[in-house]
């Protein structure tokens, strides 16, 4: 039986009906005053019956949305844990640390402990306050783990206790008593495999017996952003030498105020006794520069810490806004399309803001569940990522990162994150969604919308501009990792290893282990650092770069002597009067003369920290050989392992050098032998670094931004072309009359292609202008900064085939993603479009 042309009518007129029925409910429940809770569990009844009807989009938008929140929810998480979350202990918004600012003194002046002591006894603004000493990583029981020293009242304070056992009391620190530690949970999980009979255990640490008298909660960090293996009390500096470090040690002081004294009270009183007590022991009056700063989490909030969160929250940042944009374009193709709908409601009396909110409020919803997804998708992120660091960073040692919690914070983050980003994807959408002709929609005509109109290119302009920031961004840092990557350094690092001794006293040993290992094919030995000097020469004084080496390491590292020769292996100490200088050292120092013969006398400089140095220098040594110029490599805009101006002979079992080891085989195997061997024998190794990591550290580093950058900006790329694709094909969807009668009138495809295409030509234009001018922008600015030097050699701010490449990647995805819309209103049949009702 045919359908009745009627019957759709029929249709329209029951549903207005019960339109008309409800809306007229609505208005006898709003005049009772009980209206707005019945409406918005209407509004929510009727948005759940309208996604279910349109799955796809539901579905779609969620995934958007939930993918941009889970991504900046991943930087609040980070954010949180290193700012807002208070430390478990008590009451933490009553500690605070006295601090000395870095900048008030090119050489300010640090606590030590003496200092402490005396804040203590002469002030009476802490109830009471503990010592926070230096970190130390010791070999305990053969593996190497990292702690901090600690004033005995450390736990007492905080207000912790020990989860097992006990923890550290005064009487603890005090000298002569027994040696005591107390382990942190991860440290007591990793290295003792959480033995419960732990407490019972005597364990060496570097030669010397200590008591592990407890184990801390899981929770305790100790005010630090990840909690350090274990405390130990710090009386016992003196017997965990730090590195040879000379001096009395800094300490940091934490404490809780003074009921009723107030910040700023505490402020005063402190900077009147730091000054009184420097009068008092040196004579001088320095500047009053002392800090009082809240210590309830583990970063204090301040400029700084908002500057390093802020590039991350606008990275991340940007693909929520590029997934709004794109929601907000479907929401826009959805509200045109149920125009029909909304104007028979608009007909049957529906006010226009009962019809908005029914729209927010299926946006409301949509976007509460992307939260619920964005909350895992922000989780399964920060585990790639720490999974990513501890993997690719292993081979310089423990690294101890962990997965940020999240609590209340982000969660109400989220919350407040999904209902900002409904105002920015819905908003606009629900409001052009009631404007229009109620006459002609009634009529069945919907096609008013013929050009894509300003806000649809607006937001093609913001997702473009996304799109270019980020991988124009990203080619920066790449070509950046590229250069730092293929520097020839001057010396070798395939098959070097350098190792750093931590103990003095076990030179010798480990100078044996070393040698006798069958990987090691030859050591050589060098200072940690190039000394400042002063050298005379026969026509200029400059200041000359130092560095003690032994005979043999100009072969281990592969430099070459370009004339002369090197050092004899006789030729060490202080009695041997050679000296290798730098080709430029030799021209700076004897232009258009032969260097080799040349007499140099050397001055100690101020910078003088290695333990010999003092006996060596000042000394007068002649010119034997002049050495190619070694580059080193940068890392964080400092040149690492330059070659210096001037060498001087020295002793492998001098203290102080570090040993340059060149190894048979993989380098990594070799550092892991070497370890193994070292730490069993308790010989008080420091670091053992192959240098091949050390040379990559850089290209690695700026490779962990561009890995970031690229693939947020492919992330937004395909938003953006997905973004395109769907506003082009609905304009050729829309426009398909229009097309037909152009075509019906002559116009050939390619014009009909051009045209569509010149819709999205200019926002398109417009995004890759300002996605190109805003680094270039900061880059500018970065370059203003007392940083500029440093950062300009780290990072190529203005590469042009950084940028060319960038936008061209943009340029070409954009025109495939035009390419099938414009195909296909090429292929417009202009007597089927001219027949559509």
């Amino acid at each position: 039986m045919p359908t009745s042309p009627f019957e759709p009518r029929a249709r329209v007129r029951a549903v207005l009906r019960r339109e008309s029925t409800s809306d007229a409910g609505v208005n006898r429940r709003d005049t009772r005053g009980a209206g707005l809770f019945d409406a918005v569990l209407r509004d929510v009844a009727y948005a759940c019956r309208s996604l279910r009807n349109a799955p796809l989009v539901a579905v779609t938008i969620v995934t958007t949305i939930g993918l941009g929140l889970g991504l900046v929810a991943v930087v609040f998480t980070i954010f949180n844990a290193a700012i807002f979350r208070a430390d478990d202990v008590r009451n933490p918004h009553e500690l605070f640390a006295v601090t000395r600012p870095t900048s008030a003194d090119p050489r300010p002046r640090r606590f030590t402990r003496a200092e402490y002591e005396a804040l203590l006894r002469e002030t009476d603004v802490f109830v009471d306050a503990f010592a926070l000493g230096p970190e130390v990583d010791r070999i305990i029981d053969g593996q190497r783990m990292e702690g901090q020293l600690v004033s005995g009242n450390f736990f007492q304070v905080l207000g912790a206790s020990a989860a097992r056992g006990r923890t550290l009391t005064p009487a603890d620190d005090e000298a002569g008593n027994d040696h005591v530690i107390v382990l942190s949970d991860r440290a007591w999980a990793r290295y003792f495999a959480s033995d419960p009979g732990v407490l019972s255990r005597t364990i060496d640490v570097n030669g010397v017996p200590f008591q592990i008298v407890g184990v801390m909660p899981e929770s305790f960090r100790g005010l630090t952003f990840a909690p350090p293996d274990f405390w130990a009390p710090l009386s016992l500096l003196g017997e965990l030498p730090r590195n040879a470090d000379a001096g009395e040690p800094n300490v940091g002081i934490v404490g809780r105020l003074a009921p009723g004294l107030t910040r700023g009270q505490a402020l005063a009183q402190l900077v009147a006794w730091d000054l009184r007590r420097a009068a008092e022991t040196s004579g001088e009056r320095p500047d009053a520069s002392l800090m009082l700063e809240p210590r309830q989490g583990t970063m204090p909030l301040s400029a700084e810490a908002l500057g390093a969160f802020m590039p991350l929250f606008f990275a991340f940042g940007l693909i929520l806004m590029i997934g709004c944009a794109n929601v907000a374009n479907l929401l826009l193709a959805r509200a045109l399309a149920r125009q029909r709908e909304i104007g028979i409601r608009l007909a049957i009396g529906a006010p226009q803001r009962r019809i908005v909110a029914q729209l927010l409020t299926e946006s409301i919803i949509l976007a509460l569940v992307s939260a619920v997804l964005g909350f895992g998708i922000s989780r399964l992120v920060l585990e790639a990522i720490v999974y990513y660091v501890t993997s690719a960073w292993a081979n310089l040692g423990d690294i101890r990162l962990v997965v940020p919690p999240a609590d209340w914070r982000v969660v109400l983050f989220l919350v407040l994150a999904a209902l900002v980003s409904t105002l920015f994807f819905a908003l606009a959408p629900a409001l052009r969604a009631t404007r229009f002709d109620v006459v002609r929609t009634m009529h069945g005509d919907t096609s008013g919308e013929g050009k894509p109109g300003r806000t649809r290119s607006v937001l093609v302009t913001l997702q473009v501009t996304g799109s270019a920031l980020l991988l124009v961004t990203a080619a920066v840092f790449l070509r950046s990792a590229w250069v730092a990557a293929s520097m020839n350094p001057g010396i070798r690092t395939a098959d070097t290893v350098f190792v750093n001794i931590g103990n003095e006293q076990r030179r010798a040993a480990i100078l044996d282990v070393v040698r006798s290992e069958p990987s090691v094919a030859a050591v050589a030995a060098s200072t940690p650092m190039s000394l400042d000097t002063v050298a005379e020469g026969a026509a200029v004084e400059p200041s000359a770069a130092v560095r003690f080496v032994s005979p043999n390491y100009f072969e281990v590292l592969g430099i070459e002597i370009a004339r002369g020769r090197g050092f004899a292996p006789t030729e060490t100490g202080s009695a041997a009067a050679v000296a290798v200088v730098s080709e430029s050292a030799a021209q700076k120092l004897w232009p258009g003369l032969d260097a080799i013969g040349q007499l140099i006398r050397l001055a100690a400089g101020p910078e003088l920290d290695v333990q010999n140095g003092a006996s060596l220098l000042p000394r007068t040594a002649v010119v034997v050989g002049v050495a190619r110029d070694v580059p080193g490599f940068r890392l964080g805009g400092q040149r690492l392992l330059a070659g210096p101006d001037v060498y001087l002979p020295i002793a492998a079992e001098a203290p102080g050098a570090s040993l340059a080891l060149r190894v048979r085989g993989d380098p990594a195997a070799a550092s892991r032998l070497l370890h193994t061997r070292l730490e069993t024998m308790e010989t008080g190794v420091g670091e053992i670094i192959p240098l091949r990591e050390l040379a990559r550290m850089e290209a690695n580093i700026l490779a962990i931004p561009f890995w970031l950058t690229f693939a947020l900006g492919a992330l937004a790329l395909f938003l953006t072309l997905s973004g395109l694709f769907s506003v082009l094909s609905y304009l050729v969807e829309r426009r398909r009359r229009e097309i037909g009668v152009r075509m019906a009138l002559g116009a050939t495809r390619r014009r009909i292609g051009a045209h569509v295409l010149a819709q999205t030509a200019r926002p398109v234009g417009v995004g890759l202008i300002i996605g190109s001018s805003f680094p270039a922008a900061v880059g500018a600015a970065l370059l203003s900064t007392p940083l500029a030097e440093q950062i300009g050699q780290t990072v190529r701010l203005f590469d042009p085939l950084a940028y060319a490449g960038g936008l061209l990647c943009v340029v070409a995805a954009c025109v495939l993603a035009a390419l099938v819309p414009v195909l296909r209103a090429g292929r417009v049949d202009p007597i089927g479009a001219l027949r559509q009702d």
